[in-house]
Parts: C-alpha cells; structure tokens; sequence
C-alpha cells in the first residue's frame, strides 16, 4: 500500500494480515460446532467498508452470530466471576467452622479434664483460623485487583 502511493491515513486504518487472520468462520455453516465459542473475528470485519451490509443478509446474520457468541462469552465471564468471588467466601467460612468445632473440643476436652487433647485443638483450631484470616486477606486483594481491571 506504501508503494502505490496510498495516503498516511488510510495506511493507518489497516493492520498486517497475519494466517490467524485468514481462517473462515464457520459459525453460519455450523453454528454449534466444537472449538468456536472462543473464536474473535479479525480486525478487518470491523473496519468500514464503501458498501452497506443492509442489503446482505448473510453479512447481516454472520454479524449477529458473532455478536451472540461474543455476548455470551462476557456473560460466562461474568458468572465465572460470581462464582470465584462465592468461592472465596465458602472457603473462608469452611476454615471459620473447623476452627470453631475444634474450640468446642477444647470445651470438651478440659471437661473430661484431657489437657493434651485441650492443647491440640487449641493448636487446630488456631490453624483453622490462621487459613481463614490469610485466604481472606490474598482474596481480598485478588478483589481489589479484579475491580481495578474493571475501570
């Protein structure tokens, strides 16, 4: 394009073709095929063009069908982050409730007066609640990082 002299901003427009670029959609043909929910269309179905799609009807449904997949797509991503974020609460208060069942075989122990028994849960029980306040402390900031990704 250079060399036949084509203006700077319409060289601009345009990126280098590469073969990933090259490979056919077959989301019309087979819209339920394995292997395509994360397939992107490349750069140059999004560029204008002289011609109107309006009058194309398989331009018009080829569009529709990568907007579809490209929505549900950031769907899934979003309930996948739902999930995580549930995840990480469960996790913590999995850790919150072994440590409170070995502080209630703390009880148990001094009791039946077992003080060996009493000191292991005592030490069980601290590491439970260790886990808990360092799972919610890295879940945190994996928190904060995930929102600031959002801006």
């Amino acid at each position: 394009m250079i060399s036949l002299g084509i203006e700077a901003d319409v060289i601009a427009k345009y990126k280098p073709l590469t073969q990933e670029h090259l490979k056919v959609s077959a989301a019309i043909a087979e819209p339920n095929a394995r292997g395509q929910r994360n397939d992107m269309l490349a750069w140059f179905w999004s560029t204008s063009s002289t011609e109107t799609s309006e009058g194309s009807d398989w331009m018009n449904e080829f569009y529709r069908v990568h907007w579809l997949r490209g929505k549900a797509l950031r769907d899934r991503w979003s309930e996948e982050i739902v999930l995580v974020e549930n995840e990480m609460d469960w996790t913590c208060n999995f850790f919150l409730h072994k440590s409170q069942e070995w502080v209630d075989r703390i009880v148990t122990s001094i009791t039946d007066e077992h003080p060996g028994h009493a000191c292991y849960a005592a030490r069980q029980s601290r590491m439970y609640r260790q886990l808990a306040d360092d799972g919610r402390d890295a879940f945190q900031k994996a928190k904060v990082v995930h929102e600031h990704d959002d801006e």
